[in-house]
């Protein structure tokens, strides 16, 4: 009889373990699934101001070009360098991000 309840006990004891180790692979695997979708929502938007800042470039390089005694550069790819090193010494952030490299690492995430 008491070899019947130790049995008992120990299979008890084998289905909870069991089971807490389901759960937290469970909770773990739906933290990580919930993690890619946000990186992946970020990396998208982060597109999406990449492609806001060619836009961007593109208008102000038109308005300089229209500046006669404008000293500045026109051309779009030198504005988003001067843009980018006005950031940089604003806030302390390196912008380097490409709407190349968000692919990538969007590709990377699935």
């Amino acid at each position: 009889m008491k070899e019947a309840i130790i049995g008992g006990i120990f299979a008890l004891l084998g289905s909870l373990v069991t089971f807490l180790g389901t759960y937290l692979s469970t909770l773990n695997t739906k933290k990580e699934e919930r993690t890619r979708r946000r990186i992946k929502s970020y990396l998208e938007e982060l597109k999406g101001f990449y492609n806001l800042e060619q836009l961007y470039m593109k208008a102000v390089a038109q308005l300089r070009g229209k500046i006669p005694e404008n000293q500045e550069s026109a051309n779009p790819l030198g504005i988003q360098k001067e843009f980018r090193r006005a950031n940089e010494e604003e806030c302390g952030i390196i912008l380097s991000m490409t709407d190349h490299k968000a692919d990538k690492l969007l590709a990377d995430l699935e």
